[in-house]
């Protein structure tokens, strides 16, 4: 038709549901702009964020670190003063007995070396400071170590990586003040090392214990000042095969074995002459016993120890005093498994069969006014040992 050609063409919108709407809106169009302007500002700072990281991870090891070797230099220096004449490697093998257990990467080993210095601050040989039974001396130990930077960043500015170091000092104990090269105080005797050991317990059969209190002197002007043990093997402590310090110790060999036990004790006056211990761990060890009994009933004995109301066994128109002795406490004696045996000589030809720990006997009226003297040998399979007794019966 003609007046077809005249007809407006009916446009999509919001009067004309049944057309669809080709064009974005304007809110769809502004949300997409704004996420991805947040994506871009993400990526940019990303970067930067996990740099600032890394930072922050890197310096605080390294601020640990310097709290680690801070505190070993407090440690190596409580042990110097007890101990001013050990060597730097001595020394740089305790403190990394103290470091060692809180290792991390970028850790370079420590070194520590010491310094001595009188009463008026002037600089002394360490060799030099035992001086006799008071303070004036002091010892200064450096510790020192390169810290390595994981972050490349960083890592550019320190190549060789970040020396690090601290110092402590403290008042060399038991020693007096001296000159370089003159030493004061009275101290001149050498103190004498002696131990004890124990071991191994059936749950732990590489463990030993060690008891220097019988070394001397234990006090006076000479008085022991340092205990240094050599273990003779490795142990399962890092850092502590052959450096410790202390009366006592508690010592866990890496393997079984049999090992020698080194110890030199330390005074005003210098070290003492080693002594040794051979001692031997493994799964299941027999100890040297020691033999040791007691006497009961301890009233027999008047204030001279003297028999005071023993009666024997046959004549005196009483009864006979019985004895019993008693060798349960010896040592290294528990263990059924290295075979223990109990032998009792009781003086008056009497040897019990069968042999026990305890035995209990009356002396006969032939030996009153004598003195008999009894003997307990106690056996297992790593050896024997006796102990007695001498009993007067007046």
């Amino acid at each position: 038709m003609a007046g077809d050609s005249n007809r407006v063409p009916r446009i999509a919108g919001a009067n004309n549901p049944g057309l669809a709407d080709s064009s974005p809106r304007p809110d769809r169009a502004r949300h997409e702009r704004s996420l991805g302007q947040g994506l871009v500002e993400f990526a940019l700072v990303l970067p930067v964020f996990l740099l600032l990281l890394l930072f922050a991870v890197d310096f605080g090891r390294l601020f640990f670190t310097y709290i680690q070797l801070d505190n070993a230099a407090r440690e190596t220096a409580a042990y110097a003063a007890v101990n001013p004449t050990t060597g730097d490697a001595d020394l740089t093998t305790f403190a990394l007995q103290e470091a060692n257990v809180q290792g991390q990467r970028g850790e370079s080993p420590i070194s520590a070396t010491s310094a001595c210095v009188d009463s008026s601050g002037g600089s002394i040989a360490c060799s030099t400071a035992a001086g006799g039974d008071g303070p004036g001396n002091r010892i200064t130990v450096n510790t020192s170590e390169t810290f390595t930077f994981l972050t490349p960043l960083i890592g550019n500015f320190w190549p060789g990586g970040l020396h690090i170091a601290s110092s402590a000092s403290a008042a060399v104990f038991v020693y007096a003040a001296s000159a370089p090269g003159d030493p004061s105080g009275a101290c001149t005797t050498l103190p004498t090392a002696s131990f004890t050991w124990q071991g191994p317990d059936p749950n732990q059969p590489n463990r030993i214990s060690v008891d220097a209190t019988a070394s001397s002197p234990a006090s006076g002007p000479c008085a022991i000042i340092g205990y240094n043990w050599d273990f003779g093997g490795p142990s399962t402590d890092s850092g502590a095969d052959y450096l410790a310090a202390g009366m006592t110790y508690l010592y866990s060999y890496a393997s079984g074995g049999t090992y020698v036990v080194t110890l030199t004790v330390q005074n005003a006056a210098g070290p003492s002459a080693p002594t040794t211990r051979t001692v031997t761990v493994g799964a299941h060890v027999c100890q040297q016993p020691t033999a040791s009994f007691t006497v009961s009933p301890a009233a027999i004995y008047d204030n001279q120890d003297r028999i005071g109301n023993w009666q024997a066994a046959n004549g005196g128109g009483n009864q006979a005093t019985p004895f019993t002795f008693d060798g349960s406490a010896s040592a290294f004696m528990a263990d059924s498994a290295c075979h223990p045996e109990w032998s009792w000589d009781l003086g008056d030809g009497t040897t019990p069969a069968p042999a026990t720990s305890s035995v209990s006997h009356a002396y006969a009226n032939a030996y009153a006014g004598t003195t008999v003297t009894v003997r307990l040998t106690v056996t297992n399979d790593a050896g024997n040992s006796s102990a007695t007794v001498q009993i007067p019966l007046q």
